[in-house]
């Protein structure tokens, strides 16, 4: 059998005004990255990028970044788990596949629902759901991808941990200040929260992570990050 990849999707989502808006960013067989099929709850937007808030482009913007530092590493395990109205489905490695848990899981889901990969070991992970997911009459199946690093490394990383004081951002200061600002930073939210870097926080010597929420009193979140120039 010849076994040919003809593209991959990555399905996001991003609100703004009250309306969710929800999109799949296209990896084609020859690594061209684009935004396909934008959609709401209520069908699909015929007309482009027109009608769209510039919050929501700035956020494909960035999930097309992130897909295009995601094509530099290689895929070491896919598959597919059927979610039928549980909050996780445990996941097996191949042994032998892993020999450390620094790798990433890319989920493909079919209606923008926000996964997390819990509990990873070198021979599986669990995928999480923030609540039940999906129905026996309407199961729900996720296409994941375990992800190493290949193309590049990162010299810059860590985990921060943003408090109620905080208010809902925190700035990484550099130790050593950058040459330049034009660099990425990839984040990782460990838990159903979004975060991002706002383009004006970054600078040579650093960055701001903002959430999409203030933590709770007494509560806080962790955010990893890598930096990549």
């Amino acid at each position: 059998m010849a076994l040919t990849r003809i593209q991959s999707v990555h399905t996001y989502s991003s609100a703004s005004g009250g309306v969710t808006y929800y999109f799949d960013v296209v990896v084609d067989g020859q690594g061209i990255v684009s935004v396909r099929n934008i959609r709401t709850p209520t069908g699909s937007i015929c007309d482009g990028m027109t009608a769209l808030p510039q919050a929501v482009m700035d956020d494909m913007k960035a999930a097309t970044e992130l897909v295009s530092l995601l094509q530099q590493e290689t895929e070491v395990d896919a598959g597919n788990v059927v979610f039928t109205g549980q909050t996780s489905q445990a996941v097996t490695i191949p042994v032998g596949t892993l020999n450390n848990t620094n790798y990433r899981v890319v989920f493909t889901v079919p209606d923008g629902t926000v996964l997390e990969a819990t509990a990873k070991t070198t021979t599986g992970f669990t995928v999480t759901a923030a609540t039940a997911y999906g129905t026996p009459t309407d199961p729900k199946t996720v296409g994941y991808s375990v992800l190493v690093k290949t193309g590049q490394t990162s010299d810059l990383s860590g985990v921060v941990t943003i408090t109620n004081a905080d208010g809902g951002s925190l700035a990484v200061v550099f130790t050593t200040p950058l040459s330049t600002a034009e660099y990425r930073v990839l984040l990782e939210p460990r838990g159903f929260f979004d975060a991002h870097v706002p383009s004006v926080t970054k600078l040579k010597t650093g960055f701001t992570i903002e959430l999409g929420h203030v933590p709770a009193v007494g509560s806080d979140v962790d955010v990893g990050y890598d930096v990549f120039v």
